[in-house]
C-alpha cells in the first residue's frame, strides 16, 4: 500500500498544476508540471501533465484570441486617439517648417523624416487604429493634393481604413491657421 502512494504525485504537484491556469504566469507552472510528469513517470503523471498543458492552453486562448478581440472592439483603442491627434498636430508644424525651408511640401512622410537634422525627431506612426504585432507600424495618411499646394493628413481610426467616418484629424483652427496647406476632407 505504501508503494502505491509513493508512486503517485502528491497534492502539492496538483496544486501547482492548478496554478497553471493563472493567465501568463501560469505558463511557468504548467511547464514545470509537464517536465515533472515526463521525468518522474509516476502512475498519475499523465494526469498531472495534461492539467499543466491545459493551463498553458488557457493562457494561449486568453492572450491569443479573446483579448485582441475585446480590445479591437472596445473603447480601449479609442484611448490612443488623443495621442494620435497630438502627434498629428505636431506633425503639421513639421510639415509647414519643411515647406518654409524647401518652398514645397514633402512628397511623403518618409521624405520629411529623412530631411531631419541630427538629433531631431518627428513621430509619424498612426496609433489611432489597431496595431498589428509583427507587421510594420502604420504611418498617418499623408497625401499631396491641389497640384501639391495642399495636403491631407489624418489617422485611419479603429477600422484602419482611410476616408471613413472614424478617421481622426489634427487640432487645427482653420480660421486662425488659414495660411497653412493642411486640408480636412469633409
Amino acid at each position: 500500500m505504501e508503494s502505491e502512494v509513493e508512486n503517485k504525485h502528491g497534492t502539492g504537484a496538483f496544486v501547482l498544476s492548478g496554478l497553471s491556469f493563472i493567465p501568463l504566469v501560469g505558463v511557468i507552472f504548467g511547464g514545470i508540471c509537464i517536465i515533472n510528469a515526463i521525468v518522474s513517470r509516476k502512475s498519475n503523471s499523465i494526469k498531472l501533465g495534461l492539467i499543466g498543458l491545459a493551463g498553458i492552453m488557457f493562457t494561449v486562448i486568453i492572450y491569443g484570441v479573446l483579448l485582441p478581440t475585446i480590445f479591437k472592439n472596445s473603447d480601449f483603442t479609442k484611448q490612443f486617439e488623443v495621442h494620435a491627434i497630438d502627434t498629428m498636430t505636431t506633425l503639421v508644424r513639421n510639415i509647414e517648417y519643411f515647406k518654409l525651408q524647401n518652398n514645397r511640401y514633402p512628397k511623403s512622410i518618409k521624405e520629411l523624416r529623412t530631411n531631419l537634422k541630427e538629433g531631431e525627431m518627428v513621430l509619424t506612426f498612426d496609433m489611432s487604429g489597431p496595431i498589428d504585432l509583427g507587421k510594420k507600424a502604420r504611418e498617418f495618411h499623408y497625401e499631396l493634393i491641389n497640384n501639391e499646394k495642399n495636403y491631407l493628413l489624418f489617422g485611419v481610426g479603429v477600422d484602419a481604413k482611410p476616408f471613413t467616418e472614424d478617421d481622426i484629424y489634427p487640432l487645427i483652427d482653420t480660421k486662425k491657421d488659414k495660411n497653412i496647406g493642411w486640408v480636412k476632407i469633409k
